[in-house]
């Protein structure tokens, strides 16, 4: 079975793994990145933490076809490099690309991470047999992709736009792209943890699960606004199937059963009977699924 590796760069960590061609991690690891850091030092966390694994896979003889990377924000047009992502500005024309490719020894592709892990989804996981698919990952930002009769929507930044910065509240939390009240800025990890006192995104899902009254509400709350997000994109889009992922999506039903009666709501009648919202397969781990099947089962 072929194999590729994947790296899923984030705000606060990147996720790195070998990804075998049916979808499954072979395996995986993740180290932190900072809002801040240099670039160079990002790589070369990145790289000291994958080439262990390629190594392994070689030594098995199984070497990987690629390297796939996802990374949150707009790329440029030939994709080689992050234009735009106000969560991680370290990385802003960095020449990304070239330089993994360069100390990894190996092809690199880039793609944006909401295009990434719709892609796993519709591959691999809640997304697959839609026609129309819509795909949010809440995390440290919110991102989200469109695959529409098995093509990624491209037309802004390489792809579907910056879903998460539509205004759901004038007088909302202030987000980091400097409004107030954008969707992101309303369900993102730093919401959820002022809901709940301050507690890491983490600490808040275990708690819940345990019955924690507060870390219940910060959730539910948090749902409340995805949905609210989520029928506001709708009428753009027409998903038949909406799945929600990242970090924050592995409280599963404790944020989804919110987030579905908030959507209910609001959304337009036809929205109400035809669209599901569902949460994702992955685990939080949807970036590096659809990072590798760059390599292993690429859409244009």
């Amino acid at each position: 079975m072929r194999l590729a590796g994947a790296i899923d760069i984030g705000g606060s960590s990147a996720k790195i793994g070998i990804i075998a061609e049916d979808g499954s991690i072979v395996s995986r690891d993740s180290v932190p990145t900072g809002l801040h850091g240099e670039p160079a030092v990002v790589v070369d966390a990145i790289a000291s933490a994958l080439l262990p694994m390629l190594d392994v896979a070689n030594a098995e003889g199984r070497p990987v076809s690629g390297i796939g990377v996802s990374v949150a924000g707009f790329l440029n047009g030939d994709r080689s490099a992050m234009v735009h992502n106000a969560n991680l500005p370290a990385l802003r024309e960095f020449p990304l690309r070239r330089t993994l490719e360069e100390r990894l020894s190996l092809d690199c592709r880039l793609e944006v991470d909401s295009n990434a892990a719709v892609l796993a989804e519709y591959r691999y996981g809640a997304g697959q047999g839609s026609t129309r698919l819509l795909g949010v990952t809440v995390g440290t930002g919110l991102g989200g992709g469109v695959i529409i009769d098995g093509e990624l929507l491209r037309y802004t930044g390489e792809c579907a736009g910056d879903l998460g910065h539509i205004i759901l509240d004038p007088n909302g939390r202030l987000c980091t792209c400097g409004a107030r009240g954008c969707l992101e800025a309303m369900v993102d990890s730093a919401a959820l943890s002022e809901r709940a006192g301050g507690r890491p995104v983490r600490e808040i899902i275990g708690s819940a699960q345990a019955g924690d009254e507060l870390a219940l509400a910060a959730l539910a709350e948090t749902g409340q606004w995805l949905g609210l997000g989520l029928a506001s994109l709708s009428p753009i889009f027409s998903p038949d199937r909406i799945v929600v992922g990242g970090g924050i999506a592995a409280a599963g039903d404790l944020l989804l059963d919110a987030t579905r009666a908030s959507y209910r709501m609001h959304a337009r009648p036809e929205f109400r009977e035809k669209t599901h919202v569902v949460g994702s397969s992955f685990e939080g781990w949807e970036g590096i699924v659809g990072a590798g099947s760059l390599f292993l089962a690429p859409l244009a």
